[in-house]
């Protein structure tokens, strides 16, 4: 079982290292323009994004292996998004989608922070949580940073939702407790697949899954061993 995994806004494949580190077949695929793509052109658009990645995605089942799509926060939305497009394309569908820090598609779009000053956007940035304390006051870093984290909320933002047909695969859902997120925000996930969808929350902000790693290696260690309609069920 491979786990491939999408990555959060700013983020690049080294954001999940603990995670690839412990989790045999832990995949994180990377975006244009950070990491290893860093000369690649930026994307901000979200259909442009999926389609750049889904060659990737195919790549790496291309010789039929069981697989699970795992994203957190914007890597959840495009998660939810290549998972109908695979099975629009009738491509061989993961056995679960596992999303982590991201209302349900159908929520309605907040404010847009990509259009702020760099030092309100920045701010905005910082109450999201995550940002590493040698970063918040590093000048260089922040300008360098700020492109990548700006051309990536311009893809969460660009995203519309459309109802469309169900998926036909479970999904497991993660939140954290200190999220900007109402329960029907939450919720409203049950709505998204024909097959069974978990919802579990975890304490902590955005990015509450880095304050429970030993859980979510234990999860997702879980599912690779094809575990996939417990491992949730983990207390």
């Amino acid at each position: 079982m491979k786990i491939i995994a999408l990555v959060f806004a700013g983020g690049n494949k080294y954001s999940f290292t603990k995670f690839s580190k412990n989790v045999n077949d832990f995949v994180v695929l990377e975006y244009p323009g950070r990491g290893s793509r860093f000369n690649e052109t930026l994307i901000t658009n979200i259909d442009l994004l999926i389609e750049d990645l889904l060659p990737k995605i195919t790549e790496e089942i291309k010789n039929g292996e069981e697989y699970i799509i795992y994203g957190h926060s914007m890597g959840a939305l495009l998660g939810y998004s290549i998972c109908h497009r695979l099975q629009q394309m009738k491509i061989k569908q993961p056995l679960k989608l596992v999303v982590s820090g991201r209302r349900a598609p159908s929520s309605i779009k907040g404010k847009i922070l990509s259009d702020l000053p760099d030092d309100l956007f920045w701010q905005e940035v910082i109450k999201l949580g995550g940002i590493p304390d040698e970063l918040k006051e590093h000048s260089e870093l922040i300008e360098f940073y700020l492109p990548i984290l700006r051309a990536d909320f311009k893809v969460v933002y660009s995203y519309n939702y459309e109802r469309k047909e169900k998926l036909n695969i479970p999904i497991d859902i993660f939140h954290g407790t200190m999220e900007n997120m109402t329960e029907n925000e939450i919720m409203d996930w049950k709505n998204e697949s024909n097959r069974e969808v978990i919802i579990k929350s975890m304490e902590g902000n955005h990015f509450f899954i880095f304050n429970h790693t030993d859980y979510f290696i234990d999860y997702f260690n879980g599912l690779v061993k094809g575990n996939i309609n417990t491992a949730i069920l983990k207390n």
